[in-house]
This record gives structure tokens, sequence and C-alpha cells, in this order.
């Protein structure tokens, strides 16, 4: 029998809201795929249910498992090409499957293919999650949910585990696990609903936040992958360096040629991208600078500056429409960084 497409593992306390997660993965057409149940309860958890026509595969615990431990039983008991997650308070949009699959299928050198999700707090209105990889932003702070990515099975059988000495971030480790050694794709598609405030991790949201443990549980990944960072920082310092020196002095080939070697040790990176789109915008192709800007602003969205030069682009170009959204993308970080609301400010009195 052939491997399916996609393995779900689905770490269960048995929730009442199992049934809307297993629901939701039997709404997944046109995908071969098998459910791994893991009792993360142990033996108290009730019975399987079923996933729709999907064959379901209930991975027992004679104990209670953390979540990082749960993970790995579900990795261990999991035969598809591809790998993902969803937890039992959960759930995935018709066509989520999918949609993933047929990008991965466009993107075949990509060993992981992400997407948005869709966080849902009772009282507040939806917002959205993730935006694409850079492996500098990743070492910062996570922006990627496991419901929302598939990963080739031959990084998880290459080694990527959970840690299971992490208390919570362990998908957050997961992620830089695969980052050394998989090419990442997004894709913008929003069909998984994160109902972030409804579980018990304390990094979700609403009364699902954990403020202290989520600063020890990021001090803990910080530690772990510090020399990492440390080693892509030293490398790209110098090519930065070059690139911008280069852009002072209008010699843009040179500075093309260390913005593409940034770019290709740190694929997206939100700096070569703010460079390449000043070689651009001198070069006549505002357009491309444009989409370089849009680009770096998505990586690294809490960056002022990256949204204020993006909305001088445009208008440039004449989009006050854009100019519009850059300002209010200004407006909603005010809180978070200080100087986004003067440079809202600049640009609201370019607009009247």
């Amino acid at each position: 029998m052939s491997a399916p497409d996609v393995s779900v593992i689905v770490r269960s306390i048995g929730r009442p809201t199992l049934a809307r997660t297993l629901a939701s993965i039997a709404l997944q057409r046109e995908v071969s795929l098998e459910v791994l149940l893991v009792a993360a309860s142990g033996p108290a958890h009730p019975p399987p249910t079923q996933a729709g026509a999907h064959p379901l595969h209930f991975v027992a615990s004679p104990v209670p498992l953390a979540r990082a431990a749960a993970a790995n039983a579900g990795l261990d008991a999991a035969d598809g090409k591809w790998i993902t997650w969803l937890d039992d308070d959960d759930e995935w949009l018709v066509g989520h499957l999918r949609g993933l699959l047929d990008a991965a299928a466009a993107q075949p050198s990509a060993g992981v293919v992400h997407s948005l999700a869709s966080v849902r707090i009772d009282g507040e209105p939806d917002r959205s999650f993730g935006h694409p990889l850079a492996v500098s932003e990743l070492y910062e702070e996570n922006f990627l949910h496991p419901s929302t990515a598939l990963v080739a099975r031959e990084h998880v059988a290459g080694g990527c585990r959970c840690d299971e000495s992490l208390q919570m971030h362990e998908d957050w480790d997961w992620f830089l696990q695969c980052a050394q050694r998989a090419k990442f794709h997004f894709v913008r598609q929003q069909t998984f609903v994160w109902h972030a405030g409804i579980g018990d991790s304390g990094a979700g949201g609403g009364r699902n936040i954990d403020a202290a443990a989520m600063r020890r549980s990021t001090a803990a990944v910080h530690a772990k992958w510090a020399s990492a960072r440390a080693r892509l920082q030293a490398a790209l310092a110098p090519l930065h360096e070059h690139a911008r020196s280069a852009v002072a002095h209008g010699e843009w080939a040179r500075a093309a040629a260390g913005i593409r070697a940034a770019l290709a040790l740190n694929p997206n990176d939100p700096d070569a991208l703010a460079l390449m789109a000043a070689v651009e915008r001198a070069s006549g192709r505002l357009a491309e600078a444009q989409a370089a800007l849009a680009l770096a602003s998505l990586v690294r969205p809490h960056d002022a500056m990256l949204v204020y030069n993006l909305a001088l682009i445009c208008r440039e170009r004449g989009d006050l429409a854009k100019v519009r959204d850059c300002a209010l993308r200004l407006g909603r970080m005010a809180q978070r960084e200080p100087r986004a609301a003067a440079l809202r400010d600049q640009l609201d009195g370019t607009l009247t």
C-alpha cells in the first residue's frame, strides 16, 4: 500500500472541540491522508472517533504526554509524504490541504510549504497570523503555525523532531530545525482557524496567555539557537555593508552583487530587499522597487521604516490607495514601534 499524501498529527486531551477538529479533517477532499490521534491525556483519553472517510489511527499512551512528546509520538507513527499538525481545539476550512499540496507541486524544491492562520479569540475581530520566511527573522520570533504548514517527511526522517525539554514553543524550535535544511515556500491562503484562546499552552491569546512562561520559553529558544544566529549575522554583515556602500556611491552593479549574495544566504532577507528597492528605484524600475519593499515589509512586519519607504515608492507611482494602506499599517504598529506614529503623520500630510 502506497504512503498517503499527508499524515495529520492530532494532539488531543479529549476536549469537546475534538469532534469539530476531526470534522474539519473530514472536509479535506482530493487528498489521501491519515489521521494520527495522539492521546496526550494518557489512558484517560476517550475512545477515538472518525474523521470522515479518512483512516484514523489511535496513538495510545499509558501516561499523559507534554506537547513536544505528543508531537514526537505522532511523528514516530507517521507514514505520509508530508506531515502536519492539527490540535484538538483548532480547525481547517475546505480545501486547506489541497491548496498546500498544489503549492508544493508547483515548487518541487520546497521542503516546507506554509500559509496563513486566521486567529480567532472570543470577543475580538479575527486577525491574520503568518508571513513569508527569512531565517534571520525566525531566530527572533515565531510567526509560523504548524497547522498552516506541510513538512516533507525526509526532513523528519533526517532528524527534525520536537525538543522535549521545551514546555512551549516546541513548534518554533521545530521550524528552526527545518529551516537549517529545507527551502520554505509561502502560500497566501488562509484556510486554518486557530482558536487561540481555547487551549492551555499559555502561548495563544485571550485567557490562553502565560506571559512569564512565554518569556522563559523564548529565552530558552534564543539560547539554543544563539550560535547559529550569530553565524548567520556574521556572514550577512559584510554583504549588507558592501551593498550599502555601493548604493551610497551609486555603484548599482556592485550593490546588486552584494544583494544577490545576501539573498542566496538568507532568502527573503528584508535588509537586502530594502537595498534592492533602492537599486531598482535608481534604475527607474519603480514597480520592481515597490515589489521588493512590499515583500520586505511582510517578512519584517513591525519595521516602521520599511512600511514608510514602501509608502514613498507607492506615492511616487501615484498609487495613493496603497499609501493610505501603509498609513493604516503604521497606525496599527504605533503602540509597539514609537516612531511609527510620526511616520504615519508624515504620510497623512501628503494625503490631505
